[in-house]
């Protein structure tokens, strides 16, 4: 009997490059300083809980480098991996934001021993003790640890020059990431996808090291509730954590105003109850737009490390009269164009987009026989996203946008749209007139592929195949499971 080759599904394939050149690079990371170790470090609850004491004696400025050079594969990890899976897991991340790193040698604890001693003590994470009568008790405890740590970072940068452009990473096109969140899954792309995002994250290598370890390394996918609830805890800290670094690039004066739109209603009570205030004394050195800090800063982003952009994302950053990629074939700027019309439009005048699940795959054909495939993604908009339960209590439905792009941007697709490109300006018209369900089943009827469809299993592969032809590194089988017959 033959044996049965495994399925390689997009899901659960989660890649790292390696190459010759890959390894010449560890080395000089790892090999090239003179640094000893002296003891062997244990496998016991409080090595597991804490790596900066566990691996102490590697630089920790290799230790960092060493995930820069592939972030987007470590943020993988934890966005695309099974700690990020399920509702109540994923309601702890807004829908869309973008992330950035922190420069090395900008961060305190990679140049300052003495700040990095009196930090590593207060970076350890729950989940090791999996009692379930303990759980209130150990968040307590690590919240507090971890408040103190960000007291001590927020005092600490306080006495350092303001962060300027050169305090954020730009050594590769790793530096700029975007996570989507489609419900229950989520996904991370390299660049700056989609229109400027209600919420920015700034990781520096303690927060990047230990959502690794806390969701990644430590995460037990069998663990009892006793640890899946202090993992999606904490988890609610680091993102907070990541906010309040990049809050410290805006205006001192903006960043409460910030904080205020992040955390709305009982999102205010959080912040008071679980969040170490943020420091909103110390002066940024970036000049930015008094009316619009964070737009600007995402504009001069943009203009600056706009090499590192994987693709560059005229349909929801349209700045001109033409809002299409270049050097595509003409049908298809046409479509992208008309697509336009769509993004970044709150759902108050955009009706339709009530009618719209997660994650839609548009599949356009042109006359040519070339087809592309684009991801049309609803941005869910939250009062916050700081609390386990009560998700649906905090929509903002009426806020709501959508996000257009090219490619499969969701291992989960849950409707497919097949549009001739000559026919993309009659279906945009008929999403802007769809102001019920009744005139979207119409757009449904017309060019909608439900599982009832003929050739639905033709278009379900050929998502498939696009994939192997513009990412085969990537490509993996599509999970149909959440596959809608809308």
């Amino acid at each position: 009997m033959w044996p049965v080759q495994g399925v390689i599904v997009q899901k659960t394939h989660i890649t790292y490059p390696l190459s010759a050149a890959k390894m010449a690079r560890i080395k000089s990371l790892f090999y090239s300083g003179n640094w000893q170790v002296y003891a062997l470090p244990g496998y016991g609850p409080e090595r597991r809980a804490n790596p900066f004491t566990t691996f102490e004696a590697i630089p920790a400025q290799a230790r960092y480098q060493f995930m820069l050079d592939n972030a987007e594969y470590f943020v993988r990890t934890f966005i695309r991996g099974p700690v990020c899976r399920g509702q109540i897991a994923t309601d702890v991340i807004r829908d869309n934001f973008w992330a950035l790193f922190q420069a090395p040698e900008h961060d305190l604890y990679i140049t300052d021993p003495n700040y990095r001693g009196q930090a590593t003590p207060l970076l350890a994470m729950p989940g090791q003790n999996d009692d379930v009568g303990s759980v209130l008790s150990l968040w307590h405890d690590y919240r507090d640890k971890r408040n103190e740590y960000e007291a001590l970072r927020r005092d600490s940068y306080a006495d350092v020059p303001a962060p300027s452009w050169s305090t954020l990473w730009a050594g590769n096109d790793n530096a700029l990431l975007t996570i989507f969140r489609h419900f229950d899954s989520a996904s991370v792309s390299k660049g700056l996808i989609g229109d400027v995002p209600q919420t920015m994250w700034l990781f520096d290598y303690p927060l990047l090291e230990r959502t690794y370890y806390q969701l990644a390394v430590d995460f037990d996918v069998f663990g009892n509730v006793s640890h899946q609830a202090q993992t999606r805890l904490y988890f609610d800290l680091i993102r907070n954590g990541a906010e309040q670094n990049f809050l410290r690039l805006m205006p001192a004066d903006s960043r409460d105003d910030y904080l205020d739109d992040w955390y709305q209603s009982g999102g205010k009570f959080k912040m008071w109850m679980d969040y170490e205030s943020i420091d909103n004394d110390k002066p940024t050195a970036l000049v930015l737009d008094e009316k619009d800090p964070k737009r600007d800063f995402a504009m001069q982003l943009l203009a600056r490390y706009g090499e590192l952009d994987a693709r560059p994302d005229p349909i929801n950053r349209c700045d001109g009269a033409y809002c299409s990629r270049p050097n595509i074939d003409p049908a298809l700027q046409s479509a992208e164009q008309a697509l336009s019309r769509l993004t970044s439009r709150p759902a108050a005048g955009l009706k339709v987009i009530d009618q719209l699940p997660e994650a839609t795959l548009l599949r356009i054909e042109t006359t040519s026989g070339k087809r592309e495939v684009y991801s049309l993604l609803r941005n869910r908009a939250h009062s916050n996203v700081a609390f386990l339960l009560g998700e649906s209590l905090r929509y903002q439905p009426g806020l709501d946008t959508i996000t257009i792009f090219p490619g499969v941007l969701s291992s989960y697709p849950n409707f497919m749209f097949n549009i001739p490109a000559e026919q993309v300006p009659a279906f945009v018209d008929a999403m802007e007139n769809a102001k019920d369900a009744h005139r979207f089943e119409k757009i449904v009827e017309r060019w909608g592929i439900r599982r009832s469809h003929p050739q639905f299993w033709f278009y379900f592969h050929d998502l498939s195949r696009y994939v192997h032809q513009t990412d085969p590194v990537e490509e993996g089988v599509l999970d149909m499971n959440r596959y809608e017959n809308l």
